[in-house]
Parts: C-alpha cells; structure tokens; sequence
C-alpha cells in the first residue's frame, strides 16, 4: 500500500469513525455502529475469527459484552493509505486493556488495518496482536 496525502476533511471523519468505534467499547454503547460500519463489512479479529457483515458484527458484540469489559483502547496514531481498489485505509496503532468475566485484567498492543467504502463507512476491519510486554534478549552483545 502506498500512502497518500488525503482530503483532510474526510480523513478526519474516517479517524472519528474509528476513534468513535473504539470508545464504544469502553462505554458498552454500540448505538452508533452502524453510522461506522457499512452493511457488508468483513471484521477479522487477530484471534482468527471473522465476521462478514455488519449483523454478525451486533452478534459478537453482545456475546461479548457478556464475557469483557474494556477499560480502555487507547489509539497511537493513524497511518493513511490505499487499500485495494483504490479506496480509502488507515492503519492504527493501538493499546487494549480490559477485564475478562473472571475480572482477571489483561492488555496487548495491536494494530488495525480498516479499509473504508465510497461512502467513509468501514468496509474491512484486519486486526493484528502483540504483546504488550517487551524485550530485548540480545541488546548488549
């Protein structure tokens, strides 16, 4: 992909989109996902699931408001670019943490590429999974 420079407006809604996706996670009020999400997306999760529309998508969002709680996805920053077809895609980089149902607190590092239609709405949603801790076996030698 190679990266672009974009109408600033609509890059700007296009980072809201997302930023406002990933808030909704923390405050457990998905009432604006479809205002993001166009009908037919396609969500993989770095777990390898995959999700193809926006109906599945509502589908694992209430299953897992039963297993999580997030406390926080915190966005590093945005990376424009051209997905395929010429269409718009950030990549973000960010830091997860929540609570699982045993309120046993976990976090990890990721990162998002999400892709988006015509009509700014996310289109595609690649997510990918680092550990949060880091380090560095050889540095000194």
């Amino acid at each position: 992909m190679a990266t672009v420079t974009l109408s600033i407006p609509r890059a700007r809604r296009r980072e809201r989109a997302i930023s406002d996706y990933f808030r909704m996670w923390v405050t457990r009020d998905f009432d604006g996902l479809d205002s993001c999400f166009a009908p037919d997306c396609v969500y993989e999760q770095s777990n390898g699931h995959i999700y193809e529309n926006r109906n599945q998508i509502h589908l694992w969002i209430a299953d897992e408001l039963d297993r999580v709680v997030v406390l926080n996805w915190k966005i590093a920053n945005f990376t424009h670019a051209r997905g395929r077809e010429g269409q718009p895609s950030i990549t973000v980089f960010w830091t997860f943490a929540a609570k699982d149902g045993d309120g046993e607190p976990y976090d990890f590092d990721g990162a998002s590429v999400i892709e988006f239609n015509r009509k700014n709405k996310i289109k595609r949603v690649r997510e990918f999974r680092a550990q949060s801790h880091r380090d560095y076996p050889y540095k000194g030698e």
